[in-house]
C-alpha cells in the first residue's frame, strides 16, 4: 500500500500540480522542488560521513549500538536534512526549537541559512546530546544551544524566556506516547509565521493517527504531507487544508 502512494504521489503530486494555493504552490516549487545544491549541503554531508564511519558504542533507546549503525537506521535522512535546509532558508526563521537532534545533523541543516539564529535543541539520549554538542561545537553562532532530559520536562523551562518560536522541528524520537504532548507543550509559542515540521508522520498507524489530530487542531490552517513528513501552518487568512506532495529523490550522485 505504501508504495502504491509512493508512485501515485511521484506521478501525481509534483511540481504543485492541482493546487490553486498561492501559499503552497509556492511553497511546492521553491522548497520542496527546490533542486539548487547549496554549499552547505557539502559541509554538512562531510559531517555526516564521519559519523557513519565512527564505530563508538553508544546506549540508545535502551541497548548499545555504534554510531554509524544508529545513524544509519535512525537518523535524518540526506534527502530530509537537505530538505530542511531549503525550509528554513527560504522562510528565514530567526528562533527555532529542535526536538531530536540526529547526532547534530539536524540543528546543522536548520541553522546553516545563517550564523546568527536563535536554536534550542533537546535531546533526550544522553549520548547523542554528547555527540551532538562536539558537533555544534564547530559552529560560530552562539545562540545554539542542546539540551539533554526528558522532553515533556524539559521543554517549558528550555524555551520560557522565547516569547515565540518561528519553526518548530519534532523528530522520530519524540514517540508515540509523548508526541500528542510535546506538541500541546509547543502550541503556546507558535504565531501565525511560525512552521512546524513533524518527522516520521509514517512510521505506525498511530503516529498516523497523531499527525491527522494535529492538522484538525484549531490553529492550524495548512497542512502539507509529505509521506514521510509533515508541514503545519497557522497562517490564519489560509483556506483549512490538508495537502499531499512528495519530497524528490535524489540523483544516485548525490547520495
Amino acid at each position: 500500500m505504501r508504495c502504491i502512494t509512493y508512485i501515485y504521489r511521484k506521478l501525481c503530486c509534483r511540481k504543485g500540480f492541482g493546487v490553486h494555493s498561492p501559499f503552497v504552490f509556492d511553497l511546492i516549487t521553491n522548497v520542496i522542488e527546490e533542486t539548487t545544491t547549496f554549499y552547505s549541503y557539502h559541509d554538512i554531508s562531510r559531517i555526516r560521513l564521519q559519523l557513519l564511519q565512527t564505530t563508538q558504542p553508544i546506549h540508545y533507546r535502551g541497548k548499545q549500538i555504534s554510531v554509524k549503525k544508529a545513524l544509519r537506521l535512525y537518523g535524518i535522512s540526506k534527502k530530509e536534512g537537505e530538505f530542511l535546509f531549503r525550509l528554513t532558508n527560504y522562510y528565514k526563521p530567526r528562533t527555532i526549537l529542535a526536538i531530536g537532534s540526529s547526532f547534530g545533523l539536524i540543528p546543522l541543516y536548520l541553522t546553516r541559512y545563517r550564523s546568527d539564529v536563535q536554536c534550542v535543541v533537546l535531546e533526550c539520549e544522553q549520548d547523542l546530546a554528547e555527540i551532538a554538542k562536539q558537533v555544534l561545537s564547530k559552529e560560530k553562532n552562539p545562540a545554539l544551544q542542546i539540551l539533554t532530559g526528558a522532553y515533556d520536562v524539559i521543554i517549558p523551562e528550555s524555551i520560557a524566556h522565547l516569547r515565540q518560536i518561528d519553526c518548530i522541528y519534532i523528530g522520530k524520537d519524540v514517540g508515540i506516547d509523548n508526541f500528542t504532548t510535546v506538541f500541546q507543550l509547543c502550541v503556546p509559542f507558535i504565531h501565525d509565521h511560525t512552521c512546524c515540521v513533524l518527522a516520521d508522520i509514517r512510521s505506525s498507524s498511530e503516529q498516523q493517527h497523531r499527525f491527522r489530530q494535529c492538522c484538525q487542531h484549531p490553529r492550524v490552517t495548512v497542512a502539507v504531507d509529505l509521506l514521510n513528513t509533515g508541514l503545519l501552518f497557522f497562517q490564519p487568512k489560509l483556506h483549512k487544508r490538508v495537502y499531499k506532495a512528495i519530497l524528490p529523490s535524489l540523483p544516485y550522485y548525490l547520495w
